[in-house]
Parts: C-alpha cells; sequence; structure tokens
C-alpha cells in the first residue's frame, strides 16, 4: 500500500478497540545499536471520545498513566475523551494546527494531486509548528510518563509526526518508521470520519467539502509513506540531522539517552 509493503503480523499491534479502531501498540521496532523498543509501553490512536464499555475494560488492562492529546479545542470540547482513568494523566496543547490545514486547503488545486501536494507542505510545517508540542512528549515520555497514549482525531497527521519524532529519537530505522505510519492505511473502518470530523470541528466545513472532491479527500485521508518524508526531509532542510533537530526542541543527548534507558531492551 502506497508503495510499501506491510509485514505480516503488524495487525497484532492492534489493541482491538470498536470505538478506536486506531488504538496500537508501536513499540517493537529494533533500534540502532541493539534492542528493541518495549512492548505495552507506546500506545497511539485516533479520538477517545467512542469507546464503548468492553473497550474501557480493554484499556484497563493497559496501565496506561498518560495520555497525551493532541487536538484544537474545538476539537476536544465536542468529541470529549470518555476515558477517565483516574491514575491516567492527559496533556493537551496548543495549537492543534488541524486548522492550518484546512487554511492551507485553499490555496492548492482541487485535485487528487492537489491534496497531495497540499499534504506534502503540510507535513514539511509540521515539525517547526508543532516542535514544542512534540519536544515536550519526548521530554515525558524520557522522564518515566508510559505506559502512554499519542493521540489527535484521526491517529494519522498529528500523531503520525509525534510517533515518528519519538521513534527516531530512540534509534528506529526511517523504513520501520514509514511502515507504522502506512500502517494506519490498512485498518478496516478507520480514520476517514474521524478526520472528516476534524475538519468540522475546526470551521472548514462547508467551503472545504465544496471545494475537494471525493478522490481529493481520499489523498489527504491516505497514509501515504511520502507525507511522513516530507516532514524528515524538512528537518533535513532546517537542522541538517534528526539530532539536531531534537535538540532544537529541547531533546538533547542527555534526554534520548534516558528515553532509551527506560524504552530499549536488548533482544
Amino acid at each position: 500500500m502506497h508503495g510499501i509493503a506491510l509485514p505480516e503480523g503488524l495487525a497484532g499491534r492492534l489493541i482491538g478497540l470498536e470505538g478506536a479502531r486506531n488504538f496500537r501498540d508501536f513499540g517493537g521496532y529494533a533500534v540502532s545499536g541493539g534492542g528493541r523498543i518495549r512492548r505495552g509501553r507506546l500506545y497511539r490512536s485516533n479520538r477517545l471520545s467512542k469507546l464503548t464499555a468492553a473497550d474501557l475494560d480493554r484499556l484497563a488492562t493497559l496501565d496506561v498513566t498518560t495520555i497525551f492529546d493532541l487536538r484544537a479545542r474545538r476539537e476536544r470540547e465536542a468529541d470529549p475523551t470518555v476515558w477517565t482513568d483516574p491514575a491516567s494523566i492527559t496533556h493537551v496543547f496548543r495549537p492543534g494546527h488541524k486548522r492550518r490545514l484546512v487554511d492551507m486547503a485553499l490555496d492548492y488545486p482541487p485535485t487528487a494531486a492537489g491534496a497531495q501536494a497540499l499534504m506534502h507542505d503540510f507535513y514539511a510545517e509540521m515539525p517547526t509548528a508543532m516542535g514544542e508540542t512534540f519536544g515536550a512528549i519526548i521530554r515525558h515520555v524520557a522522564d518515566g510518563a508510559a505506559p502512554c497514549v499519542i493521540h489527535c482525531s484521526a491517529g494519522k497527521d498529528r500523531t503520525g509526526v509525534a510517533v515518528a519524532l519519538l521513534l527516531a529519537a530512540l534509534g528506529v530505522d526511517r523504513a520501520e518508521i514509514a511502515v507504522d505510519y502506512a500502517f494506519t492505511s490498512a485498518i478496516p473502518g478507520r480514520q476517514a470520519g474521524d478526520m472528516a470530523r476534524a475538519v468540522v470541528r475546526t470551521g472548514g466545513d462547508e467551503e472545504f467539502r465544496r471545494r475537494y472532491p471525493p478522490e481529493a479527500i481520499a489523498a489527504m485521508m491516505a497514509a501515504d509513506p511520502g507525507y511522513i518524508a516530507a516532514a524528515f526531509d524538512a528537518v533535513a532542510r532546517g537542522h541538517g540531522t534528526i539530532s539536531a533537530y531534537l535538540a532544537s526542541i529541547g531533546v538533547d543527548d542527555e534526554v534520548v539517552a534516558r528515553l532509551r534507558a527506560r524504552l530499549v531492551e536488548q533482544d
């Protein structure tokens, strides 16, 4: 899918929640220097506002201590998280950045190719526009905020870049990061409705829908590995290396060392 062969067994990362189809474990990947990320420590998801009673029972077994909610205020107010485990701390961040996508969309041709160009540029902006947020998440995790969940509305764009940068900090190969990102497109019943709701909740519904035909919307909803590559390419242009970028957002070598000490286990 989208130029990447998804390995067998990837579906085993899904937790199987009816109300959050994109909730999955993103540990288990090999890291540079040896070892793998511990499973059961890092999760990613779409919105957590439609969880069923059975979902909540399943989540209770994960012992999650921290939820990182990347949604904008209007998204959070319209679709509040129903997971209220008193043992978990929720961190919310501003800005949500989804509104910027709606604004940018007006400057691109209303075609599939135009939508792909839009998404490439949107992803290229995120490391800078949301750098403070991404740095805060990584530092929290390095300080012990795990098991944790990182999520937005669809669990693809904002979450995708946050997860990609966290995996990069841990030393995961770019090809593996692209596989993890692309898996979102392979999930049955996943984020199409959630992404549409995110657009509605950030105030861009009518004009956005009038302008973009279904094939263009489909291009925006896809977890195309070219999109996540655009984020890394922007990091390279602006900072040269991922380490230099991470340092610029407050994730220096000492933070990375603590992060790896907490999350990497030897094979």
